[in-house]
Parts: structure tokens; sequence; C-alpha cells
């Protein structure tokens, strides 16, 4: 029961975040906490009074975190002496080769390359032939993945 009730919360807030992020005046601050279940709760409001959070700037890689003493602040997006934003590591870490991935995509290439008719499955699990312009992006693809795990 726990568990369908925590993945019932975690659909609403997604759906809440997918929500907010189409919405006209879609705000480029949001604000990150847990609930008192410890699930994740993404919001453009800041959470309850006593309540530690983030204060997350979608526009840039700025982070404020906020003690739940200090309470709810004013959404700011630029960093001032009141407002101290932190930047966030968002440099990917380096992708570990993979030979079986390599060998796959040199595959798929050379059976893209022929003039073999390919059918791949739509979304309705239904075969369809492969046009010339999806075969042209399952190329390059299998381009990328060759140029990330193959030496």
């Amino acid at each position: 029961m726990k568990q369908v009730t925590r993945a019932c919360l975690a659909v609403t807030a997604l759906i809440l975040v997918a929500g907010a992020g189409f919405s006209a005046h879609a705000s480029s601050t949001y604000y990150r906490w847990q609930d008192d279940r410890g699930n994740p709760v993404h919001s453009d409001r800041p959470p309850p009074a006593g309540t530690p959070y983030e204060v997350i700037t979608t526009g840039s890689s700025l982070v404020r975190q906020v003690d739940a003493e200090e309470g709810a602040v004013p959404a700011t997006t630029e960093p001032t002496v009141s407002n101290d934003f932190e930047p966030v590591n968002t440099s990917k870490a380096p992708v570990k080769k993979s030979a079986e991935q390599c060998q796959r995509a040199q595959e798929n290439l050379q059976t893209l390359n022929t003039k073999t008719r390919i059918q791949i499955r739509n979304d309705q699990g239904e075969l369809r032939p492969l046009s010339e312009e999806d075969r042209e992006i399952q190329r390059q693809q299998a381009m990328d993945v060759i140029a990330v795990h193959c030496n």
C-alpha cells in the first residue's frame, strides 16, 4: 500500500511539474524540498514554514539552499548579497566505453548502408518499412554511438 501511495504521489508531482512547464506564465524559478514522507516535491511556490528547501533557477545552473528557520524567500533569479546562489556542477561524467554497444552500432550501420528493406515497429507494435529519412536518422544515431563507444 505504501508503494502505491508513493507511486501516486510521484506521478502527481511529475504531472504538476510538467503542467507548470506548459503554463503561459511559467516561472524561471521553482522550489524543491522533501515532504514529511520523504518524497521529493517540486513547486512554483515555497513549502510550508519550517521546511528546508532549495530555490532553483531554470535559466541557469544556480541553486539556493534555504534553511527551515529562514522561511519563504522571494523568488529572485539573480544572485545578490541577500540571495547567495551556488553554481551546480552540470558537467557530464565521461561515458564508459562499451565493446558490446560499439559492435552493435557497427552492425546496425552496416545493415543500414545496404539496400536491404528494413522494417521497424511503430508505437502500436506494428511493423512498418523504414523510410529513407528514418534510415538516415538511424545511420546518424549509429555513428554517434560508434563515436562514443568505439576506439
